[in-house]
Order: structure tokens, then sequence, then C-alpha cells
């Protein structure tokens, strides 16, 4: 069994390869992209962590392993995926397209609400942004980096665990289960695969995390 605070690195790790990968993309990115590095490590890590998602990740990993010419065409697919995707609806990266049940004001809110609590204090601009991909994967690294030192310094963590359970699923597990639900539409292979990847890992990391909560302490 891998130790608890190399496995909360990991997966910090893990929360934050896929922040980058949703990002706007950059010569970073297209470089890993160009050489099959994102394909190999992303989907290598997840695994480390739960190798039961070898098998479902196996599609994933070959849509994610493919071959782009230049930063040029990826940032057209990344634009043709995710902002116009004409003549089809492009798949949104933030979370308030897929809440219907209540206003994005009031998600937004609750966002803001997590992250101050653990001393991230948004700007104006970045408020109207809380509710991205990115700044919510950005989000999880951080608690599962902060849940990594705790125990490293054998402190609690129980406080980062919990904070991780109510975020996977009030926020983050619930977005990337619709998005996955509409991969089949994403044109793009690395972007279908990425959404795919990031779906089974997120959802796998809710599960694990709730079941290691006492349910004294939940």
């Amino acid at each position: 069994m891998m130790d608890p605070a190399r496995n909360a690195i990991l997966r910090s790790a893990i929360y934050g390869e896929l922040a980058r990968a949703f990002a706007y993309p950059g010569p970073d990115l297209f470089e890993d992209v160009s050489v099959g590095d994102l394909a190999g490590d992303l989907v290598d890590m997840i695994t480390d962590v739960y190798p039961d998602e070898i098998g479902p990740l196996a599609v994933a990993r070959s849509d994610l392993d493919v071959t782009v010419t230049d930063l040029a065409e990826l940032e057209a697919q990344y634009l043709a995926t995710f902002e116009t995707a004409l003549p089809a609806t492009p798949l949104s990266l933030y979370e308030g397209s897929y809440v219907t049940e209540r206003p994005r004001a009031e998600l937004l809110l609750e966002l803001d609400a997590f992250y101050r609590h653990f001393g991230l204090a948004p700007s104006a601009v970045q408020r109207d942004f809380a509710d991205n991909l990115t700044a919510e994967l950005e989000f999880m690294q951080f608690l599962a980096a902060k849940e990594a030192q705790a125990l490293d310094q054998s402190l609690d963590a129980g406080p980062y665990l919990r904070a991780q359970r109510d975020f996977l699923d009030r926020h983050l597990a619930p977005m990337l289960a619709a998005m996955a639900g509409s991969a089949d539409k994403v044109g793009s292979p690395l972007y279908r695969g990425l959404v795919r990847c990031a779906g089974r890992y997120v959802e796998a990391d809710r599960v694990t995390v709730t079941e290691r909560i006492p349910a004294a302490a939940a």
C-alpha cells in the first residue's frame, strides 16, 4: 500500500497536471503532447494511485496519444472544443453551465466561500471565473497538497480530507460527469480523451476520499 503522504502528493500532482491540460494551450503543453508525455505521464500517475483504472483508461490514453503538428493546431482544437464548436454547442469549461437548479451567482458565492475558507481570496475578476474547471482542479491540487503536508508533519489531515470530499461531491465530480457524458461529441481526440480521463480520475478519487473519512467524523 502506498504511503498516505506520498499518495496525497501524487494526487495533488495529478490535479495540477489536469489543470494545466485544460488551460489555454501554450508551448510547454504542445511540447508534452507532441512527444507523447501528456498521455503517458497523466495516465501512469492516475493508475499508480488507482490501478483499477488501467482498463477503463485505455481508450482515453489512445485518444490522448495523438499527433499535433504545431501549437496553432492545438490552439484550434482547444477553441473548437471549448469555445466555438460550430455548428455544435461547445463543451463548457464552467460549472455554471451544468447547474440548472440555482443561479450561477449563488454557485459563485459558494465557490468563493470554499476558496476563502482556506485563505485563497480571488480578485474581483477571478471571482467571475471561480467555476472554471481549471480553477476547481487547482483548488483540489491545493487541498491534496495541504493534506500531504499535514500527514508529513503528523498533524490532523481530516479537515483537508473533508473539504476534498465536499468539493468533489458538490462541484467537481458532477461537472466532469456531465462533461464526460458529452465527450462522444468532441471532435478532437486529445480533448475527448482528456475529458474522459479527468472524469474517471475525479470519480475514483471522490469515492476513495469519502471512504477514508470515518463515519463519526463525516
